[in-house]
């Protein structure tokens, strides 16, 4: 069992990185958390540099480290959104060190999803390519729509990112695409779900699940307009995931019990 706290002390996976700078200014301004560290590769130009400056804010006096056994010493919630290298590391410590995992990770492959299932035996794990509610959200509608209209409409889904983003399609779209099949399969649907992705510009996450049916198309569309609607999912969802006994979690996992 994982020690409580009064504030829930976290630290961010990549904090000088776009989403960890997100992640870690939303942390600082949570009356709930405590940021106490945050992580970089040895090789990048801030470690060692105070995190409140990074962020234009007040000295914090916790500083960019590049150990991650120092990382996990003063922590109860680790939250990581790397690439899937750091995503192993730091899981497997998280699970020495006995604190609670929360990973954003997109493209991970079967046998690290199989190490996190594993590891959950001794530390809560909440893994979601998505931490945005209404994303979420998206799947479960889908799912059901999916359920009614499969065997006469057609499925497909968009999925459009940033030109920088390296995972094609997305992890979303690819949770989505599989929501659905779960669906068809229990009702014993035979159906092709198809994803076409677009890497373009600078947007942060658009996806569309098309039902195309004889006259006529549903269309259900979520569009994120800043990567801060999943730093604050993700600090959201930390402080949740610190309540709960050792296991693995998922988005709708947290969704029900909010509801």
């Amino acid at each position: 069992m994982i020690k409580k706290s009064k504030k829930i002390r976290v630290g961010v996976v990549g904090v000088a990185g776009k989403m960890g700078k997100a992640i870690a200014d939303i942390a600082i301004n949570d009356p709930d958390v405590s940021l106490n560290s945050g992580s970089e590769e040895n090789s990048h130009e801030l470690i060692g540099e105070d995190i409140g400056k990074i962020l234009g804010k007040n000295p914090l006096n916790v500083f960019v480290d590049d150990d991650i056994k120092s990382f996990f010493k003063n922590i109860d919630v680790a939250i990581e959104f790397g690439l899937e290298q750091a995503t192993i590391r730091y899981l497997k410590e998280a699970s020495k060190c006995k604190v609670a995992f929360l990973s954003g990770s997109t493209g991970i492959s079967s046998n690290t999803f199989k190490l996190m299932k594993k590891l959950s035996n001794n530390i809560p794990i909440l893994w979601s390519p998505n931490m945005s509610i209404g994303a979420n959200l998206v799947k479960e509608i889908a799912a059901e729509t999916a359920n009614k209209l499969g065997k006469d409409f057609d499925i497909d889904i968009t999925d459009i990112h940033h030109k920088e983003k390296r995972d094609i399609p997305s992890g979303t779209a690819l949770s989505i695409k599989e929501e659905i099949e779960n669906k068809l399969r229990k009702n014993k649907i035979k159906k092709n779900v198809n994803i076409s992705a677009i890497r373009a510009g600078d947007a942060t996450g658009d996806h569309s699940v098309i039902f195309s049916g004889k006259g006529e198309r549903i269309t259900i569309k979520h569009t994120s307009s800043s990567r801060r609607i999943f730093a604050h999912g993700a600090v959201k969802i930390s402080k949740w995931l610190y309540k709960q006994k050792a296991g693995f979690y998922n988005m709708k996992n947290f969704l029900d019990i909010k509801g």
